[in-house]
């Protein structure tokens, strides 16, 4: 079976060229089927003497899956053409470019790819460029393409842009049959095709007139090639008829279009002699240019999680927000497979027996849903989601409805006011349309300190603590540490923004007089942007303190603010005479090691740095890296004159040959390098876990460099 595309600006004509196709090839013997690809869903019309044909998307939404058939999507026309459409959503509601690729996957299901046919022609929309449009372009839906066009400017410009498309989806063999013309009565009209059809490296190979025959056919519900079979017209098209079976059959070669760059198209509108382009427009890698299939880490197309997922988690710490995640249940699922805590009930669904801790439903977006639009589905959860008391609700989108562009606003707004006491935040995350996990979780706390109430009094001995991630705290000796650094100075905790907490606790964050970072990093110091650009507030200078310097400072600080002095200076001594005897008794093993430290940016390693030099460790390199996607968000640390920012992964394992460490330290993949490898990550606060830590390091270097079992020692 052969496959023909036919592309064209909408409205060219590719509808009746393609019918008329169809018919010439009929009578040359060949078994047709012809699939419009169009909204309009008018493709095959003149097949079926004028009559519309139903729909595939209207046949999936209103026909249940085990109750499909092929024979009801197909009809039979003008000589036994195989008619069928693809039809699209509402105007302004949905995806038509992802009803094509539903259209596509459901005839084939249906056995659409067994169908004894010769030839199959799809007609499609050319002047929208999306994916779902573009499927046709594929090699495994086209083995040939014809472009119909007029002299008018933006019917060339939308056949450019096809052949742009072209190149994307490359098999390997060229298949770009021509360039029909279909007359529009352009002032030298042919003669603008030609010398398009030459700068782009294709041939016009039919010039279809301005004439009335055409109209007269359509009237009557058929083709030129059938109701004017003996026409000057009907010879061209049974001549692209012939030249479509030659190419089908080798005779003919098809070409590599060389669409033309936006300075040739001005040429070619001003009627001027087309300059040459600096360089063809290269071949897309379908491998999207990669070696071995293994991406670079520092690959900006690599996103660990999505926007939609931090916005998520965000909203998750509060508990007494229900969360609407507007999207397909996948997402949930991989969502909350992600977070350990998290007990969630599926929207309509009881998945869990127990009393859920967090209140989180999924509008559960189908294919369907996607190409119609889910709008009804984000109300019926919303409005179920009220019904059950909830007062205190976020809406996050995933990718789908930011794909297809649900009107969320107005379902948002319209709920509101049927709700009075009912605020819904919502979070145009659209998957991640707009960013990875941070820059969702960023819009969720931009939303969130809205909640803040900048109208209540601070009282001197709360304190509120600030950080994207309280992992830290979320073990039972370290809450304890907190509990006694701050109670030594008669402080406690007012809110931990943003961790598990509650509405309450959010509004009445205003009543602490100390804003305390968790640990000092770009993401919370972003995080407190927010805050303070909601309250005026600042933060306290010395964030929570892990090692023996940020402890020392953050004790001098805190002394200083509640006047106790005398305690500071006496912890300090406590913790010094700690430190100092630690180091005595462990520099042995450190001194003159040569390690290297590279981590993430997402936390800071001073501790880590200090308590190395101070056991006589030489540190070659000291690297951080940041991700892809953010970066010129700035380091934070006190040691950037030995710190390399933004490093460059892809140098690592040289780096590592060149530098021979004893140890590398690190939070990204282990080399393979027979090198001793530690983990490295957010260890508590105060100073005793860098002493353990530090033994933890010392029990790694006692080790050999590969375990006995790798060698078999055990044989």
């Amino acid at each position: 079976m052969y496959q023909l595309a036919l592309y064209g600006k909408g409205g060219i004509g590719k509808s009746t060229m393609a019918a008329n196709i169809s018919v010439a090839l009929a009578r040359k013997g060949k078994k047709v089927m012809q699939v419009g690809c169009d909204p309009k869903h008018d493709s095959t019309r003149l097949l079926l003497e004028g009559k519309a044909q139903p729909t595939v998307l209207e046949y999936v939404r209103n026909t249940p899956i085990g109750k499909r058939k092929l024979d009801d999507l197909i009809m039979i026309g003008t000589d036994g053409v195989l008619c069928t459409e693809a039809g699209g959503p509402e105007p302004g509601i949905g995806c038509a470019g992802r009803g094509i690729l539903t259209t596509f996957d459901t005839l084939k299901k249906l056995g659409a790819d067994d169908l004894e046919v010769d030839m199959k022609i799809y007609d499609v929309l050319g002047d929208v460029v999306c994916g779902g449009f573009a499927v046709p372009l594929r090699g495994e839906y086209a083995d040939g393409i014809i472009l119909v066009t007029s002299g008018e400017f933006m019917a060339m410009y939308a056949a450019n842009n096809i052949m742009k498309g072209l190149g994307n989806f490359d098999t390997g063999s060229p298949r770009l049959i021509g360039i029909i013309l279909n007359s529009r009565g352009v002032e030298g009209e042919e003669e603008t095709v030609r010398r398009f059809a030459e700068a782009t490296g294709t041939e016009v190979i039919a010039v279809m007139p301005r004439d009335g025959m055409f109209a007269e056919a359509e009237g009557k519900g058929h083709t030129v090639r059938e109701t004017f079979p003996d026409s000057v017209i009907s010879q061209s098209i049974d001549s692209i008829a012939q030249r479509i079976i030659d190419v089908s059959e080798g005779k003919v070669q098809c070409v590599y279009p060389v669409p033309l760059n936006d300075d040739q198209l001005s040429d070619l509108a001003a009627g001027r002699e087309i300059r040459k382009g600096e360089s063809p427009i290269p071949v897309r890698d379908p491998c999207g240019g990669c070696s071995g299939c293994k991406r670079s880490i520092k690959d900006s197309r690599i996103m660990m999680s999505c926007a939609a997922y931090g916005a998520l988690s965000a909203y998750m710490k509060v508990r007494d927000y229900a969360v609407v995640l507007h999207g397909p249940e996948s997402c949930l699922y991989f969502m909350d497979t992600s977070r350990s805590k998290s007990i969630v009930e599926l929207y309509d669904r009881d998945v869990f027996p127990t009393v859920p801790t967090h209140n989180v439903r999924c509008t559960m977006m189908d294919d369907a849903v996607s190409i119609f639009g889910g709008v009804k589905y984000l109300e019926k959860a919303l409005k179920d989601t009220i019904a059950e008391g909830h007062r205190k609700i976020a809406v996050i989108t995933t990718c789908m409805p930011g794909i297809i562009g649900d009107d969320c606003i107005s379902v948002i707004d319209r709920l509101m006011k049927q709700n009075p006491g009912v605020d819904i935040q919502y979070v145009p995350a659209d998957g991640d349309i707009t960013g990875e996990y941070n820059d969702g979780f960023m819009m969720a706390v931009s939303n969130l300190v809205q909640d803040i109430d900048v109208d209540v009094k601070p009282e001197k001995n709360l304190v509120n603590l600030v950080a994207t991630s309280f992992f830290d705290l979320h073990s039972k000796p370290h809450v304890q540490e907190l509990e006694r650094m701050l109670g030594s100075f008669g402080l406690k905790v007012n809110c931990r923004f943003l961790d598990e907490t509650c509405y309450d606790d959010v509004r009445n964050f205003c009543r602490a007089s100390i804003d305390m970072l968790l640990n000092d990093t770009a993401n919370n110091r972003e995080v407190y942007e927010h805050i303070r650009q909601r309250t005026g507030r600042e933060f306290f200078p010395i964030p929570l303190p892990v090692g023996l310097y940020d402890y020392e400072e953050w004790l001098d600080r805190i002394g200083s603010y509640t006047g106790m002095e005398q305690q500071a200076k006496d912890e300090m001594r406590r913790v010094e005479e700690q430190y100092d005897s630690f180091i005595m008794n462990h520099k042995e093993r450190f001194a003159g090691k040569r390690i290297i430290i590279i981590n993430k940016l997402s936390f800071n390693v001073d501790w880590l740095i200090d308590i190395l030099l101070d056991l006589g460790a030489e540190l070659p390199l000291i690297a951080a890296q940041s991700s892809a996607r953010r970066k010129k968000v700035d380091l934070v640390s006190r040691h950037m004159d030995i710190i390399t920012a933004d490093y460059d992964t892809d140098n690592f394992i040289e780096d590592v040959r060149d530098l021979k460490p004893d140890l590398i330290i690190s939070d990204i993949a282990r080399p393979d390098e027979g090198i001793r490898f530690a983990r490295v990550g957010k260890i508590g606060l105060g100073v005793r876990p860098t002493l353990d830590y530090a033994e933890y390091l010392e029990n790694i270097m006692r080790l050999p460099v590969e375990e006995g079992w790798k060698k078999g020692a055990l044989e």
